[in-house]
């Protein structure tokens, strides 16, 4: 039972790998030349832009000019504010100082305060300036010409935002020990709007109608407090944090949040898909939503950063500041966004719209102010991501479209490299004009970099399509799995009832076998095959079958010579290669046996005492081990026998049995022994019993 068992574990192993290799997909058609083709805002991002921007609608220009503005020499700038005259506010920590700029030269110190930071400002309709402080919650009262004082106490740790109430006083966000929207009279009286779970209310906004919406820092709240004092959650994001607000036009309010983790879909209703970038929130991303009055959301916007700190809202557009990788957005009423320019090293924190239309911008780790003008930088360079040809490859030609402008240039370089990171090992950058061949040496990696320059800032050129061209080096395709089988027989190959007990028994469909294999080629080329033939003592190969494009075939061996074969599959890569070229790769098979003819089976029998019949029996098989026997007497039913050695394992065997208890009459008894191939053998034998 045990070398039954066997045989049946190994079969079935056999048919399951068959399975799996004709299950396996078949490469594709490769095509050559490898085309990298870069035509959209998703393609150029992938690269490292340093003054340009990247347009929604897929186009490279020059960013608009950034130049530094002031120094303050301290360490963090966190609040901007721009008052009369355009002069412009600046505070800083760790020093808690806040500065004046008049557009020139260096900022005038405008008040010392004792605090660490001061976190926000604020510009009231009188020119008052105000002040809001950390780590003792005070808010400060700045006139030109008179000394800073004190307006109030919060009884908090932090002054998050402040905002003018049209009415000489202001709403403070506050937060540390409790997170609280607060009204300040114009005398400086603290009332306590609304006090929430979370630890700190952090960003804060008056509208025109003198609605003020206020954003928490742990559970993504959005808080809307009427002209009354009356206070509702206007809506509760995914994210963690409402960093910044802004009102634009038809009332609708623009909340920017961001996150150190998700906290699923949105909480109510009114949260609806946008058609902007992404479909939901996820780790280290930050979202603009816009909110209509009603409560009903819009996901307009996400990108993949995790801070959202700045929004100021225009007629069609909103300005996103973003301060991982330090970048600004501009993003339409549709969620498309432009990418409008990349702050390379810098830290950004905080900006403001001027009134002239530029933006300043204060960054944090270095203590400076930048201004974002409205003429183009004078030069600006994309690098592009680093594009794997798999295989090393010589390089064809660069093509780009650009259009040009007066008094602007684009010049391309490429470099090429062996490793993922470019590093020292990596070529130099080397210059190529357009539609001229790439000079960069033959790599697995490639990398464009596009430069752009403007003379005087008026124009700039435009980057629309870049597409470069490489060949890779041909490498022959590999056979990875040869599996020679016969194809099983419907009557012979499932589970038989023979004496009561099932059992797989093997056979094949009238001497088809099937040949299955699997081939890969490193540069997805198509493949094309060829199998052959032979007998193990042979020499020479048969061709079987040429031009296969399937990874099977059904060799029907009824005019094959029997005895041990061996199959050899050829696979060649001359589909998508010049014939000079093209390579092969070949696999020969494990030794299988073909046998075409049945077992012989020679029976003896005769009477026995007790109304029995003793049964002997020769079994030969030409070719194949056999596999099993069964009898059956007067065509009744068919019971298996065993071989008197207990075990089929060899191409002669004996039988020796009884048959018992037997009434007198004529008896014909018929023996069927099968090999291991499926051939089916009879022998038949009558006696007679008084």
């Amino acid at each position: 039972m045990d070398r039954e068992k066997g045989h049946v574990i190994y079969r079935m192993l056999l048919m399951s790998l068959c399975f799996v290799l004709n299950c396996l997909p078949i490469p594709s058609d490769g095509v050559e030349p490898v085309v990298w083709r870069d035509h959209s805002q998703k393609a150029f991002s992938r690269g490292e832009a340093d003054g340009v921007s990247i347009t929604r609608e897929g186009a490279v220009l020059l960013a608009p000019e950034l130049q530094t503005a002031a120094n303050t020499g301290e360490e963090f700038v966190w609040a901007l504010a721009e008052g009369r005259g355009g002069r412009l506010y600046i505070a800083t920590g760790n020093g808690g100082k806040i500065f004046a700029y008049d557009g020139s030269g260096e900022p005038m110190l405008l008040f010392d305060s004792p605090e660490v930071a001061i976190f926000s400002l604020a510009v009231g309709t009188d020119g008052t300036l105000y002040a809001g402080s950390s780590p003792d919650g005070i808010v400060y009262r700045i006139v030109q010409g008179k000394e800073p004082k004190t307006f109030c106490r919060t009884g908090d740790e932090h002054v998050w935002a402040l905002v003018e109430d049209g009415k000489g006083g202001l709403y403070a966000a506050t937060g540390g020990r409790h997170g609280r929207i607060l009204r300040v009279s114009a005398a400086g009286k603290v009332d306590e709007v609304y006090q929430s779970e979370d630890h700190n209310v952090v960003s804060l906004i008056r509208d025109a109608d003198g609605r003020v919406y206020a954003g928490t820092d742990q559970s993504g709240l959005v808080y809307r407090v009427n002209a009354e004092g009356g206070v509702e959650v206007l809506y509760d994001a995914a994210e963690d944090e409402i960093h910044a607000l802004a009102v634009g036009p038809d009332g609708i309010l623009f909340a920017g949040a961001m996150s150190k983790r998700s906290k699923g879909g949105g909480k109510g209703g009114s949260q609806q898909s946008a058609k902007g970038q992404g479909s939901s929130s996820s780790q280290q991303a930050s979202v603009l939503y816009a909110i209509r009055p009603s409560g009903a959301t819009v996901r307009l916007w996400a990108v993949d950063e995790a801070m959202l700190l700045a929004l100021h809202a225009g007629d069609r557009e909103i300005t996103v500041l973003t301060g991982d990788r330090g970048s600004i957005y501009r993003v339409d009423l549709s969620g498309r966004a432009t990418l409008l320019t990349r702050l390379k090293d810098v830290q950004p924190w905080a900006f403001c719209r001027s009134a002239s239309g530029d933006f300043w911008l204060g960054t944090a780790g270095a203590g400076k102010v930048y201004r974002l003008g409205k003429a183009y930088a004078r030069e600006g360079r994309l690098e592009s991501r680093v594009r794997d040809f798999h295989l090393v490859s010589r390089w064809g030609k660069i093509r780009w479209n650009a259009q040009p402008a007066r008094d602007a240039s684009v010049q391309f370089h490429t470099r090429s490299g062996n490793s993922e990171k470019p590093d020292n090992t990596w070529s130099e950058w080397s210059s190529v004009s357009q539609g001229g061949q790439i000079s960069s040496p033959p790599a697995r990696f490639l990398q464009y970099r596009a430069e752009l320059r403007s003379v005087a800032g008026a124009t700039t050129p435009t980057i629309r399509d870049v597409s470069l061209v490489g060949l890779q080096e041909n490498m022959g395709p590999r056979i990875l799995a040869l599996v020679v089988s016969p194809i099983e027989a419907q009557g012979n190959g499932t589970a038989q009832k023979e004496g009561g007990k099932g059992r797989n028994a093997p056979g094949n469909s009238r001497g088809v076998w099937r040949i299955s294999w699997k081939a890969e080629d490193a540069n997805n080329d198509g493949l094309v095959y060829a199998l052959y033939y032979r007998g193990l003592p042979e020499k020479r190969w048969k061709l079987l079958k040429e031009d296969l494009r399937s990874n099977s075939y059904e060799w029907h061996t009824e005019s094959a010579p029997e005895g041990t074969m061996l199959v050899r599959v050829v696979a060649s890569d001359r589909l998508t290669n010049p014939e000079e070229t093209a390579l092969v790769g070949e696999m020969v098979s494990q030794p299988f046996d073909l046998d075409h003819t049945p077992p012989s089976v020679v029976l003896q029998i005769r009477p026995a005492a007790g109304g029995s019949v003793h049964v002997e029996g020769s079994l030969n098989d030409a070719a194949s081990p056999l596999w099993k026997a069964a009898y059956a007497v007067n065509s009744g039913e068919w019971k298996v026998v065993f071989p008197v050695d207990r075990i089929f394992d060899s191409r002669t065997e004996s039988l020796r049995f009884e048959i018992q208890d037997l009434p007198a009459g004529e008896y014909t008894v018929v023996v069927r022994a099968t090999d291991a191939l499926g051939n089916v053998g009879v022998g038949t034998a009558t006696v007679e019993l008084e």
